[in-house]
């Protein structure tokens, strides 16, 4: 049986949520209902919600983006918890607890049964394969044009064998996207809970899970990955400023390392909306991470291999996790 439900939403936290939620927001819609109405209409006309833009009229109308299933802010009328945790969303506590991959802390890959399991589950947007990020853009770039206004684009790809099967050593052909980090960013909440295979990846995880925040890295490493990063400064070296000159763009980073930059030529930045005033925005880049003097840096980004994210989901990017 369900635990009763009151104003106080702490006196009935439900304990298996962890102490660092996942859920980074809600997706709330006044009308939508479970039992009647298909899991993609709330996709397509419910509006992303943080914690701390819930209001009291949400109350029961919260749904959470990896199971579907309605969720609590704890606590409901406070900004943060008596011991100084900021609030959250957490499911509506039940027993036994609904499953959920959410509610872990270590999140596992999702595998597939069958192919055509994993084909449907990219026909329905569930899951995506990125074979490769794009070097150029497909289509001509207006300059100097707003972040919302410059080209996106998904171009089809080859036909990928996969080892995301249950049975080991199996591999699925499937159908992949040639891609940029700009589309990720595009609809960041959208992409936020869905499975993604990257390039050279073996397992499709969450893009939450992919994302790896700068400040925890403390040497170069030999393969590729998702990184996240807010930009302390953004420069173009030289005496004179050129296009074709690199830009370093300074990332924060852990207390172990000099520091850490992000060198693209001027002209490819700038193409992303990074410049010297890009200064508490927040980066995205795929790619090794190299040695730059004493420091660490991400170099020779191709175009489709970094971005900006969009003010608006900066509160969506996930805590740094032991």
């Amino acid at each position: 049986m369900s635990k009763p439900y009151c104003c106080d939403s702490t006196k009935f936290l439900d304990m298996t949520e962890p102490t660092v939620s996942r859920i980074k927001f809600a997706y709330f819609h006044p009308t939508w209902d479970a039992e009647q109405s298909p899991w993609t209409d709330l996709l397509k006309s419910a509006k992303s919600v943080a914690p701390q833009d819930y209001s009291s009229d949400m109350r029961g109308r919260l749904y959470c983006p990896g199971c579907r299933q309605p969720l609590v802010r704890t606590p409901e009328a406070k900004a943060v918890f008596s011991n100084g945790r900021k609030a959250c969303f957490s499911h509506f506590p039940t027993s036994p607890p609904i499953p959920c991959e959410l509610r872990s802390t270590k999140p596992e890959g999702m595998l597939f049964t069958t192919e055509e399991e994993a084909r449907q589950a990219i026909a329905s947007n569930e899951l995506v394969v990125i074979s490769a990020f794009l070097n150029e853009p497909a289509v001509p770039i207006v300059p100097a044009g707003p972040y919302d206004q410059t080209p996106v684009e998904d171009v089809a790809g080859p036909l990928s064998d996969l080892p995301i099967s249950r049975h080991s050593g199996q591999t699925f052909r499937l159908p992949s996207k040639l891609s940029t980090i700009e589309a990720l960013c595009r609809r960041f909440d959208a992409n936020l809970y869905r499975y993604f295979v990257f390039p050279g990846s073996k397992s499709a995880v969450r893009l939450i899970d992919a994302l790896r925040d700068v400040r925890t890295v403390v040497e170069h490493t030999e393969s590729e990955a998702l990184y996240f990063g807010q930009i302390m400064d953004s420069f173009v070296a030289g005496q004179v400023a050129r296009p074709t000159h690199l830009r370093m763009t300074k990332l924060a980073c852990n207390g172990a390392v000099k520091d850490f930059y992000v060198k693209v030529v001027d002209r490819v930045q700038a193409q992303k909306g990074i410049s010297n005033d890009s200064k508490g925005r927040y980066v995205i880049f795929w790619g090794k991470i190299g040695v730059n003097g004493i420091g660490l840096c991400a170099e020779r980004l191709a175009w489709g291999e970094f971005a900006l994210l969009p003010q608006k989901y900066e509160d969506f990017l996930p805590s740094i996790r032991p």
